[in-house]
């Protein structure tokens, strides 16, 4: 029952103890991982995370591109304007065939229109097509200029004329004004200039057409495949690897199986300490098994002296018949005085038997409880000097500058600012959180296990005494039937002590005709004996001494008093009470007559362990 209690608080101590600090163990390897992960990743962010942020931020420069496409566009529409706008080439004809109908000329918006539509009718290239527009353009721009420059000197003639005529009289006026009416003067240029006056051969720059046409596929070009950009990119993804997990993964699965671990560990001890609950049971069993066997069995465990045992002895001893006491030493191995203070050789036994058992379960408990002590320290220390603050510290710049006005310049200066970067880590982080935190074993449940193996061991020591009171407390109910035990009791020892000399002898004997006895020479005695230099030191270990014949008590080292058998060639010894029980007489060398050879039933009939002790 004590037993099973310090079994109960083995578990509940040291063991469940053992199960905290290895989760301990496990929270530390699974937190410290995850440390390193999340260093290793500040560390990769601080250096990769900026340019992967630029790349996915170039999606939103297209805003910006946009715009400065836009200001392209801004800056173009005068030179489309120039080139190709029909607005300006609408008024011009208009104002050319206005001048030439009041001449009573032939336009000649018509004759440069079919100038350049039998130039256009063989199908140009765009960037002639451009040209000759152009051409076009600045030819009849040039004749609305001189249009307008005759148009300009008709009306000073006017002018000078009318104020000619206001200032004299009508006769004066028709002798000195007249010439203010010739107004073909005003046509002298376009006269003297001829028909070519305005043809823009060789006065416009060649390939205007050409540049014009590229600078507009240009624009066209950026605006269209802009609304179609994408960015592209490639992952270089490493081959898939089967059971890759990350840290924290692993983290998490270790944390996982070790508590599933614990968890049937816990369930097992809990079922156990249940169980253990129960063994009071065994207590009820074990005493209604003792009376039943009380009752049924003559021969279990009766083996003590009673005061009813010494007044049977009193009675025969008055009556001058055989008696019993005082016991034969081979008798005092095998019946108990209930009332001896002492503890009889074979309680003395049982309670070393007993004792080293226990001993041997102290170890395996003590072993529990020192892994968990050295468990404890270990990560103790771990605590105490495992402390480590990390600071690191970091920048990552990238300046990249785009020097210049231009539209080229705006546009790649909005395609890398996403790349312009100050970019600051610092961190101070300790690994605190992951330090163990082991539990300690209280002295409380110290004290309470060896508390009660001590108790334990006490109790094995009043067991001899506990064994009696069990004997005693069915004698108080079961009188009769306890005095019959004792009865048969005293008739079998009596019997045997009335064999016991036959018996010797016959033993003996049986060992000397089978040549037996020379197996029972003692090695260590030879050696000590043979080799006295060398292993005289034996002489202190009762394994080196010599035993008595009879009852296999060891010889004492010092005041021996056991008889020798002075024949010369034998060497076994008898102490002095079986020497006095063989009647002197060395039953090994001496030359017994055959005729005590009769009975083997009585040489194993007195056997000592049949006497029925248990």
């Amino acid at each position: 029952m004590l037993k099973a209690l310090v079994l109960g608080y083995v578990i509940a101590g040291p063991i469940f103890n053992l199960t905290y600090n290895g989760k301990e163990v496990v929270r530390t390897f699974a937190c410290t991982t995850h440390l390193t992960y999340n260093l290793t990743k500040t560390r990769f962010n601080l250096m990769f995370q900026p340019f992967q942020q630029a790349l996915f931020g170039m999606n939103e420069n297209t805003h910006d591109m946009r715009d400065t496409l836009a200001s392209v566009k801004d800056l173009m529409s005068p030179i489309v304007e120039e080139i190709e706008g029909q607005d300006e080439m609408k008024r011009l004809n208009e104002e050319n065939d206005y001048l030439d109908n009041i001449q009573g000329d032939t336009k000649r918006s018509e004759i440069i229109a079919q100038k350049y539509e039998k130039s256009q009718a063989n199908h140009l290239p765009k960037d002639e097509e451009y040209e000759m527009k152009y051409r076009e353009k600045i030819e009849t721009r040039c004749e609305e200029q001189l249009s307008r420059g005759s148009e300009r000197c008709r009306d000073m003639f006017g002018d000078m004329y009318n104020k000619c005529y206001d200032s004299v009289t009508w006769f004066a006026a028709w002798l000195l004004c007249w010439p203010m009416k010739l107004t073909f003067i005003c046509n002298i240029v376009q006269a003297l200039g001829g028909s070519n006056i305005c043809d823009p051969e060789g006065k416009i720059d060649p390939g205007i057409g050409e540049g014009y046409a590229t600078l507009k596929g240009a624009r066209d070009k950026l605006s269209g495949r802009l609304d179609d950009a994408r960015i592209q990119y490639k992952l270089n993804i490493a081959p898939s690897i089967l059971d890759l997990h990350d840290a924290s993964d692993t983290a998490k699965t270790v944390l996982h199986k070790f508590n599933e671990r614990r968890n049937f560990f816990d369930s097992s001890m809990r079922l156990l300490k249940r169980c253990l609950a129960l063994i009071f049971l065994k207590v009820i069993h074990s005493a209604q098994q003792y009376h039943d066997r009380y009752l049924s069995d003559i021969e279990y465990d009766n083996n003590y002296i009673t005061p009813y045992f010494r007044k049977i002895d009193a009675r025969r001893k008055a009556r001058g018949s055989m008696i019993l006491l005082p016991l034969k030493k081979i008798e005092k191995n095998v019946l108990i005085d209930s009332y001896s203070v002492m503890p009889s050789k074979r309680e003395k036994k049982y309670f070393m038997v007993q004792s080293i058992k226990l001993i041997l379960e102290m170890v395996t408990a003590t072993t529990i409880v020192l892994l968990d002590i050295i468990l404890f320290e270990t990560l103790e220390l771990v605590r105490k000097h495992g402390y480590v603050k990390y600071v690191q510290t970091g920048h990552h710049d990238v300046n990249l500058n785009v020097h210049g006005t231009g539209i080229i310049a705006k546009l790649i200066s909005s395609v890398v600012r996403g790349f312009n970067m100050k970019k600051r880590v610092k961190m101070i982080i300790s690994n605190g959180e992951c330090l163990p935190l082991p539990n300690k074993l209280s002295n409380y449940v110290l004290s309470k296990i060896y508390g009660m193996y001590l108790a334990i061991w006490i109790m094995l020591f009043l067991a001899s005494y506990t064994k009696r009171l069990q004997r005693r407390i069915c004698n108080f109910y079961y009188v009769k039937r306890e005095k019959r035990r004792i009865l048969y009791l005293y008739n079998e020892t009596l019997r045997r002590r009335v064999g016991y000399t036959r018996f010797m002898k016959n033993k003996v004997k049986s060992l000397v005709r089978q040549r037996l006895l020379e197996r029972d020479m003692n090695l260590w005695f030879a050696l000590k004996t043979n080799s006295p230099f060398w292993f005289g030191w034996l002489k202190f270990f009762k394994c080196s001494r010599l035993k008595c014949l009879i009852c296999g008590e060891s010889e004492p080292r010092k005041n021996s008093n056991f008889h020798k058998c002075t024949t010369p060639g034998c060497s076994f010894i008898h102490c002095p009470e079986c020497w006095r029980d063989v009647e002197n007489v060395c039953y090994a060398c001496a030359d017994l007559p055959e005729s005590d050879t009769d009975s083997d039933d009585n040489i194993h009939g007195y056997d000592i362990k049949s006497v029925g002790v248990s």
